[in-house]
């Protein structure tokens, strides 16, 4: 059996663990995880998240492995402290041991590499090329364009022209980076369908229906992204409407998004309400018994000519029909056709697109994921042969 090492920043959900990164990037991996083992694959994840426990002088935070759904996972020891100058040397030491252990693990030639990648994974790159091993490097986004670096871009783009392969979440990304035609594969986010749980949480329990149509936004609540503008669609929205915000943020950003719904939901015939972080089987529930997912983010926002929002597979592996921003990326993508798209970013728009979506169509979600499930196992298949 053909050995995979996965590289990213892979969680430790369990209530020991302080290692904690997105949902998101989590769930992606789990998707390629499962379809690399469908195919025969051993999968080890190696994360590099690390336990930022800043409590103490200086802690090392010893590594463990696990089992987790047949593949190995190995987190990694890592050092922590209240100050910044020793959590550098701590980073400095535990690259020391990470980089002799991917050199001893990893570089076998049957072996594969995969690596998520990430502006902290940079040196890890660096070092595969330097001890010519070949690697595929999964890019979900230009990271510096989200931050805003320039300088940084330069760095990182450079850094991701060294893989022997690619996988993209949209054609656009693939032709600005992949320039020297290598073998690459296109997966806009998780196509991993979920089965109907046949659960109606919004269901009144006395008439046992539910005439409101419910409009979820599911995701971050960085600006940039849009769950705002989800909200405020509720001031143009009539009464038997209600639009769900679930997701994360920082403090900062979950305290001004319920601050921000509150002022919305007080001016608005319509309902809007923050309904906190799911996860699993909550979060699932809580899609299925919803009618619209909402993706709203900032079509203004450099990472948008490059990156696909994950959320949308998310809405129809569970059945909803999509309201989307009109942008290059979604549109041109395998799912652009079955969007409901508007073209102003502006609470008015994204409120007349959600009217305009016809609950009564033969729409199936579900069906349209599974095809792109079978399409993209066979073409990533094809990706690890040649690499």
């Amino acid at each position: 059996m053909k050995k995979i090492y996965y590289i990213g920043y892979y969680s430790d959900l369990s209530d020991k663990s302080n290692r904690k990164t997105a949902p998101a990037a989590d769930t992606k991996m789990d998707y390629i995880i499962s379809s690399m083992q469908k195919m025969g694959y051993e999968v080890e994840v190696l994360s590099f998240c690390i336990d930022d426990d800043r409590k103490k002088f200086f802690e090392k935070k010893p590594g463990y492995e696990i089992e987790k759904n047949g593949a190995h996972i190995v987190f990694f020891s890592n050092y922590t402290s209240k100050y910044r100058f020793l959590r550098v040397i701590g980073r400095m030491l535990s690259w020391i041991k990470i980089k002799n252990f991917l050199c001893k693990k990893c570089m076998t030639d049957e072996s594969v590499v995969i690596i998520y990648h990430s502006l902290g994974l940079l040196k890890v790159i660096n070092l595969f090329e330097k001890k010519g091993k070949k690697f595929i490097l999964e890019m979900e986004e230009v990271y510096a364009d989200v931050i805003g670096k320039s300088i940084i871009r330069k760095k990182e783009v450079k850094t991701a022209y060294k893989a022997s392969g690619y996988i993209f979440p949209t054609e656009i990304l693939n032709s600005k980076i992949n320039i020297e035609s290598k073998p690459f594969v296109i997966i806009h986010g998780t196509y991993q369908v979920e089965m109907d749980r046949k659960c109606e949480i919004f269901k009144d329990l006395q008439t046992n229906k539910d005439e409101i149509i419910h409009c979820v936004y599911a995701g971050t609540f960085d600006p940039r992204k849009g769950g705002a503008a989800a909200a405020a669609a509720a001031t143009f929205l009539p009464a038997g409407y209600h639009i769900h915000i679930i997701g994360f943020g920082s403090d900062k950003e979950t305290k001004e998004m319920k601050k921000y719904i509150s002022e919305v939901a007080k001016r608005s015939a319509a309902k809007v309400s923050y309904d906190g972080l799911l996860t699993g089987e909550e979060y699932i529930k809580f899609l299925q018994s919803c009618d619209i997912g909402l993706s709203t983010q900032n079509p203004d926002a450099m990472f948008n000519a490059t990156s696909f929002p994950s959320k949308i597979l998310s809405y129809m592996a569970n059945g909803l029909r999509v309201v989307s921003i009109q942008i290059p990326a979604i549109m041109g993508s395998a799912v652009g056709s079955y969007m409901y798209y508007y073209e102003k970013q502006t609470p008015e728009e994204i409120a007349k697109t959600i009217m305009s979506v016809d609950m009564n169509d033969e729409y199936n979600g579900r069906k349209i994921i599974r095809e792109l499930d079978v399409k993209f196992c066979y073409e990533l298949a094809e990706l690890l042969r040649r690499i």
